[in-house]
C-alpha cells in the first residue's frame, strides 16, 4: 500500500478515535458506575475492539507488514533467538537484554507481526497496572483508561509502529507501586528495579537516577545496591565483547524532530553553523537541562515522600528529554502519555483536553510530513520560501509548545499541588 495511502487511512482512523474521546468524556457518570462494578469486563470489551480486532485487521485480513522499528527488532530477536551475543553478534540500541525478551513472542510464531502482538499485550498490561494504581485516587480511572485507548498517538505508534518507549512508564510504575507499599526502607527494592530496567529497555532511563536520588532518604543505599547488580553486569559485557556494549549510546547523535534545537536552529545558523555529522555537543548540552530541571523540581519537592511525585518527576524527566535533546524524536510521547493522561489532565477542563488531542495528532502528523518533504534541516530562513517546508517548520513549533505546556502543568502538580487544588 503506497505511503501517502497509508497516511489517509491514518488520518480518518485519528478522526475516528478523536470522536470516540469525545463520547466517552461525556459520559463521567456512566464510567464511575463501571469502574464500581464491571471495570474487568469494560477494560476487556476495550481492549478486544480498540487493540486486537485493529490489529487482526492490519495484520491478518489487510496482510500489511509491520513498519516502524519492527524490521529491525525482528532481525535482532532472530539473532538473539538463535543464540547470537547482544552487540557483537548484531546490531542493537537497548539494553543488553532487550533483544532477548522479544525473542518470547516469536518463540511462539515466527514472524514480525507477533512483536507487535507482544508491544500491545505489554502496553495494556502497563494500562491495567496504571488503572489499578489511580483507581483509588479517582473515580475517572476506568474512564482514563478508555481514553488512552482511544488516544491517536498510542494506537499509532503502538499498534502500527510496535513502538516499545510506554515500557518506560511501565518501569517506572513498579517503581512508584513499590514506594507506596513500602513508605520506609525502599531504597533497595527500587535500586533493584532501576538497575533491571537499566539492562532492560534503555540506557535512557538513567535520566530519571539524579532527580530520584534527590528524594529519596538513603540515596547511597541505592546506588550501592545498583553497583550490585550493575557492576558484575557491565564487567562480564566487556569480558565478552569490549567496548561494544556502548552502542546504544552512539545512537543518540542524530538530530531529530522537533525540539528546542530543530526549532531554534534558523537562529542559531545566523551565529554559528552546525555540522550535523559531529553534532555531539548539542545532545550534551540538551542532556544538562534534561537532568537539571527534574532535578531542581524533586529539590523543591523533597519535603515530600518520593510516592507523592514520583510519575511527575517521570514524566519532567522524559519531556524535558524531547525538549532539549536534539536528537528526540516525536515518538517519545509514548514513554510518558498514560503517565501525563492519568497524572496531569484534568478532562474536565477544555484547554487539557485541547492540549493532548493536538499533541497526539501532531505526534502522528509532523514526523510523517518531515519524512515525506525530505527530512529538512531549517538552517536559513530562506528555506521557509517553501510552504511545505513552512507548514512542518509551524507543527514544530506547536509540538514544542506541547511539550512546554506539560512541563508547566508538571511542575506545578510536582512543587506546587496547593495552588492547583486552590485554582
Amino acid at each position: 500500500m503506497p505511503i501517502l495511502t497509508v497516511f489517509y487511512i491514518k488520518l480518518f482512523i485519528n478522526l475516528g478515535l478523536t470522536l470516540g474521546i469525545f463520547w466517552v468524556i461525556s459520559r463521567s457518570d456512566l464510567f464511575s458506575k463501571w469502574q464500581q462494578e464491571k471495570e474487568k469486563s469494560i477494560f476487556a470489551i476495550a481492549f478486544i475492539i480498540l487493540r486486537l480486532i485493529p490489529w487482526i485487521a492490519i495484520f491478518l485480513i489487510a496482510n500489511e507488514e509491520p513498519r516502524g522499528d519492527i524490521p529491525f527488532f525482528f532481525y535482532k530477536a532472530e539473532a538473539a533467538k538463535a543464540g547470537g551475543f547482544v552487540y557483537r553478534d548484531f546490531w542493537s540500541y537497548h539494553a543488553p537484554l532487550y533483544a532477548y525478551i522479544i525473542t518470547i513472542p516469536i518463540w511462539i510464531w515466527h514472524n514480525a507481526r507477533a512483536i507487535v502482538l507482544f508491544m500491545v499485550v505489554m502496553e495494556s498490561a502497563i494500562l491495567w497496572l496504571t488503572y489499578q494504581t489511580y483507581k483509588f485516587k479517582t473515580s475517572r480511572a476506568l474512564q482514563l483508561a478508555i481514553i488512552y485507548l482511544l488516544l491517536p498517538a498510542g494506537f499509532m505508534y503502538i499498534l502500527v509502529d510496535g513502538q516499545e518507549e510506554v515500557w518506560f512508564w511501565g518501569a517506572a510504575l513498579l517503581i512508584w507501586r513499590y514506594t507506596i507499599k513500602h513508605k520506609d526502607n525502599y531504597e533497595v527494592g527500587i535500586g533493584l528495579l532501576f538497575a533491571l530496567t537499566l539492562l532492560t529497555i534503555k540506557v535512557t532511563f538513567i535520566f530519571l537516577l539524579p532527580a530520584i536520588l534527590v528524594v529519596v532518604k538513603k540515596p547511597v543505599k541505592m546506588l550501592i545496591v545498583m553497583a550490585a547488580v550493575g557492576i558484575p553486569a557491565v564487567g562480564f559485557l566487556y569480558w565478552q565483547i569490549g567496548d561494544l556494549f556502548l552502542m546504544p549510546i552512539r545512537h543518540t547523535e542524530q538530530l531529530m524532530t522537533p525540539n528546542l534545537f530543530s526549532t531554534s536552529r534558523p537562529f542559531v545558523e545566523l551565529f554559528i553553523h552546525i555540522n550535523e555529522k559531529k553534532s555531539t555537543m548539542i545532545n550534551w548540552i540538551g542532556l544538562l537541562f534534561t537532568v537539571f530541571i527534574p532535578t531542581y523540581m524533586a529539590f523543591k519537592a523533597r519535603h515530600r515522600h518520593i510516592s507523592e511525585i514520583l510519575p511527575g518527576i517521570f514524566i519532567a524527566v522524559f519531556v524535558c528529554m524531547m525538549i532539549f535533546q536534539a536528537s528526540a524524536m516525536g515518538a517519545y510521547l509514548i514513554a510518558y502519555l498514560m503517565a501525563v493522561l492519568f497524572d496531569i489532565i484534568d478532562i474536565k477542563k477544555t484547554w487539557h483536553v485541547a492540549v493532548i488531542l493536538v499533541l497526539n495528532w501532531l505526534t502522528v502528523v509532523q514526523p510523517f510530513v518531515w519524512v515525506y518533504i525530505g527530512q529538512p534541516s531549517y538552517i536559513s530562513f530562506s528555506m521557509f520560501g517553501n510552504v511545505s517546508n513552512l507548514f512542518e517548520y509551524a507543527l514544530q513549533i506547536l509540538n514544542v509548545l506541547c511539550y512546554v505546556w506539560v512541563l508547566r502543568q508538571t511542575y506545578q502538580n510536582v512543587v506546587n499541588p496547593e495552588k492547583l487544588a486552590t485554582a
